[in-house]
């Protein structure tokens, strides 16, 4: 009996053995799977930093940098972007002396010329009248002008946008004609390129 006994104790230390030794591997499996999980590494899998990174195909509109012309001190940024079946038109600008003012989008991409008729004839979107595209507006006197005007039919790109064209802001309530060398209404020209993430 007492050989027996040891023998016993052995069996099941042995039992007790072989029943530990696979569960401290599948215990030990589990916390390798959940370091790799927290690690970020992926097992089998392809992780998301291996492929490349597809460029930024939002569109941003077209921004135009506002130059002062005819004497006057204005700067700031006109950004169209296409919004449904039309446009918002973004303004920001400064030194805007007061009372009213008007926008125009004009034909050619060019504002060279101290009077602003280098930036060619108004221009608007077929079936719209460009003297009147943009309804008239209003300066305080503070100087300073941040507004968004929604254009129906204005596009930034396309048939119908303002890509390849020119801005100009006029002093007053009208569009007018321009003349090589002879003063005008023009105060400001821009011409139109694409706008970027963290353009106006």
């Amino acid at each position: 009996m007492r050989q027996l006994r040891p023998r016993a104790a052995d069996a099941r230390g042995r039992t007790q053995l072989i029943l530990v030794r696979p569960f401290n591997a599948l215990a030990a499996a589990v916390v390798a799977l959940c370091v790799a999980a927290c690690s970020g590494v992926h097992i089998g899998m392809a992780h998301d930093t291996d492929t490349d990174a597809k460029p930024d195909t939002t569109d941003y509109g077209q921004v135009a940098t506002l130059r002062a012309i005819g004497g006057s001190a204005i700067s700031g940024k006109i950004r169209v972007i296409d919004r449904d079946s039309g446009a918002n038109v973004l303004v920001s600008m400064m030194n805007v002396p007061p009372g009213d003012y008007r926008i125009a989008f004009h034909d050619t991409p060019n504002c060279s010329s101290p009077n602003g008729f280098s930036a060619g004839p108004a221009w608007a979107p077929a079936g719209n009248d460009p003297r009147k595209l943009v309804p008239i507006q209003h300066v305080n006197s503070e100087d300073r002008v941040e507004l968004s005007l929604r254009v129906p039919g204005l596009r930034a790109k396309g048939a119908a946008g303002v890509a390849g064209h020119s801005v100009v802001v006029y002093a007053g309530p009208r569009v007018t004609d321009a003349l090589p060398s002879v003063p005008n209404e023009r105060m400001a020209c821009g011409v139109f390129e694409p706008a970027h993430a963290l353009a106006f």
